[in-house]
């Protein structure tokens, strides 16, 4: 992750004010502290030297991360950021400005670091990290450099998630299904239900041939409540990946280590069933957006496999 990230930057002319987009927590704080190794140490972040052990450890005096207490940034605390900013850094050469979930800052607190933004102090850095960049003011949009974060390759999921007690099979569906976001991966790992969740989606594939077992599948379903959601991600991706492998381009496989299964699938459904039930699936959110009873969606849902898989054979 740090060698992708040091790519996006010349260390020379860092950018004051940048905003870091991703959905993973682990990737934002990452990132986060890599910026500031890369302004603060002499040696160009070699997480080596004392500089960089203290920004690790959230002890370098010019690495200031907020909120400090709750989950989002007030109007009295941005005050805060403002006024610190016009101090002269403590051990270092520069101050860094951490400023997490700023989608959840509202618009009266962003409005309060507009202008510091637009003539920001001398050596001082701000890093914005968000989630959702649409809730980020323009004016606050227009006066940062935004940065989507890479993801992380496999080989770094799977080594975070080494200490959890999962069979080797299990270690690379939570690699396969998680996108390359830490944070979610290891939500997977310790959720109870969910390599039950996965193993039912590809039994759903490949042994739901007929109306007879759809009482059987739909009460799994049923059971599922607010887990129905996750669901119907990993029904999704499978769909991609059964795609990807039937035209041939692994590349585009996010889970590898299925193959096997979505050759499978792919002999079993034809492209336009999966194009037909991808995008049921797409309808099927909008109805869980408008709190339709999710039992009755279960049984469409179940009814939708079986039509589109028999007109399109």
């Amino acid at each position: 992750m740090k060698t992708n990230f040091e790519k996006m930057f010349n260390k020379e002319n860092m950018p004051h004010a940048n905003i870091f987009i991703s959905l993973d927590d682990v990737a934002l704080s990452e990132a986060s502290l890599c910026f500031a190794k890369l302004v603060l140490c002499e040696h160009g972040g070699n997480d080596d030297c004392i500089v960089c052990k203290k920004i690790d450890h959230l002890n370098h005096a010019d690495v200031l991360v907020f909120p400090q207490e709750k989950d989002s940034i007030g109007v009295e605390e941005m005050l805060k950021v403002v006024e610190e900013s016009y101090s002269l850094p403590y051990e270092g050469k520069a101050k860094v400005f951490v400023l997490k979930s700023f989608e959840k800052t509202m618009a009266s607190a962003q409005n309060k670091l507009l202008k510091t933004l637009e003539e920001p102090p001398k050596n001082v850095y701000y890093v914005l990290c968000a989630k959702n960049e649409m809730a980020i003011l323009p004016t606050i949009m227009s006066r940062c450099q935004k940065f989507y974060l890479p993801k992380y390759d496999d080989e770094e999921v799977m080594k975070a998630i080494s200490d959890y007690d999962l069979s080797e099979n299990q270690r690379k569906d939570v690699v396969g299904f998680c996108g390359g976001a830490i944070k979610l991966a290891k939500e997977y790992c310790e959720k109870e239900n969910f390599f039950d969740i996965v193993d039912f989606c590809f039994k759903l594939f490949l042994e739901y041939k007929n109306s007879s077992k759809a009482i059987l599948y739909a009460k799994t379903l049923y059971g599922l409540k607010e887990d129905f959601k996750l669901f119907l991600s990993i029904y999704n991706q499978i769909i991609r990946d059964v795609v990807n492998t039937k035209l041939g381009v692994l590349s585009e496989v996010k889970n590898k280590s299925r193959i096997d299964d979505y050759e499978k699938i792919g002999k079993e459904f034809s492209y336009k069933a999966l194009s037909e039930i991808a995008a049921y699936l797409t309808e099927i959110n909008e109805r869980l957006i408008r709190n339709c009873n999710q039992n009755i969606i279960v049984d469409n849902f179940l009814m939708k496999i079986l039509e589109e898989k028999t007109k399109w054979q």
